[in-house]
């Protein structure tokens, strides 16, 4: 693990306090807020490194892309489902001997798999698209691997810290483990009896080979178009935004690109003028917003109505359009050629 890094400990309670992330100098810093935080909030760290950071925050363009980070998310009625999806893909990860680490995460698994550093994060997507087509040939399309990959500050569970949002059923919250490649003989039933506390085993990384993430081919050149899952608010989405958003706490940027196309949508690409204007589109955006965020436990966990609209509210009365295609791409945004591309 690589220090400095950021954490963030978010609350369970939908529209409760919440803080902002921090930048954590040292092993021994990340360790007192972690025991801090654990059986009081859920604690998360960055699934990705950095090299640089300012007084407060991670320089996103000094991203240190080495690994894909899988994330098979259930329910409490598709934990066996999960788990399903998890041992298929271990069987892909153990026959190329990749280096990886697994974890329960107290609802779900999480799968590390290392590689060699690549400057694009569309070449882990790529590597993403090979797996997620390998599952698809062993369960079909209905499974349990999340879509969302690629994040530069995507967050992942801290191991050994409670899953706040997680229950055996008896009012115990479970705990976030490691899992051996030995662990996948056992039963989903005999994985929570592990995760009623801590499990510390000795860590080291599974397998040997670090992956090769595949030259991904220039956007122009992609063939197909990515889209966005259905019943995602009334407003289309640019499945980059979507990407970006749908995660427990989305960076300030990722949601003002959010509010300036749904701005850009609603006010027919073009500049309001009038205060009424401006106001009017403001209301829908954040009504888009909360329909999309405001009801949901797993996403946007630090949503609150009030302190989105101001925010919102600066976008709005700017007149900020959505940044172009090639300003995403560069920033990390993109996940594919979409229909916006063309």
């Amino acid at each position: 693990m690589k220090f400095p890094r950021m954490v963030w400990a978010g609350s369970q309670i939908k529209n409760a306090p919440q803080m902002r992330r921090k930048k954590m100098e040292n092993k021994e810093q990340y360790i007192k807020f972690v025991q801090s935080q654990n059986n009081r909030t859920n604690v998360y760290t960055t699934v990705y490194d950095f090299e640089h950071f300012s007084e407060k925050m991670a320089i996103d363009s000094t991203v240190i892309i080495d690994r894909i980070f899988l994330d098979f998310d259930a329910h409490e009625d598709e934990l066996d489902k999960a788990w399903r999806d998890v041992k298929e893909v271990m069987q892909l990860v153990i026959q190329r001997n990749y280096l990886h680490t697994l974890f329960f995460s107290g609802r779900g698994f999480h799968l590390f798999i290392f590689g060699k550093r690549t400057s694009n994060m569309r070449n882990v997507q790529t590597l993403f698209q090979e797996i997620k087509q390998y599952l698809v040939s062993k369960v079909g399309k209905e499974n349990t691997l999340d879509e969302r990959v690629g994040q530069i500050t995507r967050l992942r569970r801290v191991p050994n810290t409670v899953n706040m949002s997680s229950s055996d059923g008896e009012g115990n919250a479970r705990y976030c483990i490691p899992l051996t490649v030995d662990d996948l003989s056992l039963s989903i039933e005999e994985i929570l009896v592990l995760a009623k506390e801590p499990r510390h085993l000795s860590f080291r990384k599974g397998g040997k080979v670090e992956a090769t993430f595949p030259e991904a081919p220039p956007i122009k050149e992609m063939q197909g178009s990515v889209s966005v899952p259905k019943g995602v608010g009334k407003l289309p989405i640019l499945p980059c935004l979507h990407n970006a958003v749908m995660v427990e706490n989305p960076t300030h940027i990722a949601r003002a690109y959010l509010v300036s196309w749904y701005r850009d949508l609603l006010s027919g690409y073009q500049d309001l003028n009038t205060h009424q204007d401006k106001e009017q589109v403001l209301n829908l955006v954040v009504d888009e917003l909360e329909r999309v965020f405001g009801e949901s436990d797993s996403v946007w966990l630090d949503w609150d109505k009030n302190t989105t609209k101001k925010h919102a509210k600066f976008t709005v009365y700017n007149n900020y359009n959505t940044p172009h295609c090639q300003k995403l791409i560069s920033e990390g945004f993109c996940i594919g050629k979409c229909w916006r591309y063309a």
